[in-house]
């Protein structure tokens, strides 16, 4: 790498090339180098320019751009008609910790749109391990007392939201938008 050549496999000359070398990893490289075990002058000879791109779990504000792009881009490709997203399924997906990353992003997206037959993307079709994204021990308890309480809400009120939301003693487009992010559905 440093003397721009390499030796072709049973060649005898060397053959000079001008060429950039860009490499990508998930690993902590230096730190893996200070263990032995990666080569630390490979290391140094790679980190030229390094560049860190957080993963998708820090950057949440670009989860429905990144949606959106890949929707469009399968329904263009596929011929499907364009769709959109309902807005309790973008609160899901910007709420979701994205393990695999943009990768993971992409292929939800490709699944959503194969399971909608219509024209917007609605929380049916929502994976269930986005549907439910992982919380704290605390957060999930949290969470599980909400839902129970605003669903008992719904059924003494008979799935009247205003009446529900009166004996919550919370605003009926407040009590709409906790049902949206807890996944409640009116009965």
């Amino acid at each position: 790498m440093q003397e721009g050549e390499f030796h072709r496999v049973g060649g005898e000359q060397p053959v000079h090339v001008s060429v950039r070398v860009i490499a990508a990893t998930n690993r902590d490289l230096l730190r893996l180098a200070a263990q032995q075990q990666f080569r630390e002058d490979l290391y140094y000879r790679l980190s030229v320019m390094p560049i860190r791109v957080p993963p998708l779990r820090e950057r949440a504000g670009d989860v429905p751009l990144l949606a959106l792009h890949f929707l469009d881009e399968f329904c263009r490709r596929n011929n499907f008609r364009p769709k959109s997203v309902d807005p309790a399924v973008m609160a899901a997906l910007e709420s979701y910790a994205w393990p695999g990353n943009v990768r993971e992003l992409r292929n939800t997206m490709e699944r959503m749109a194969i399971l909608t037959t219509g024209d917007a993307i609605e929380w049916n079709a929502v994976p269930s391990e986005v549907r439910t994204p992982t919380a704290s021990p605390r957060q999930a308890v949290v969470q599980e007392a909400e839902r129970a309480l605003i669903v008992s809400a719904l059924r003494q009120s008979e799935g009247n939201v205003s009446s529900a939301a009166r004996a919550l003693g919370m605003e009926r487009t407040n009590l709409h938008k906790r049902m949206r992010s807890l996944g409640i559905q009116r009965p």
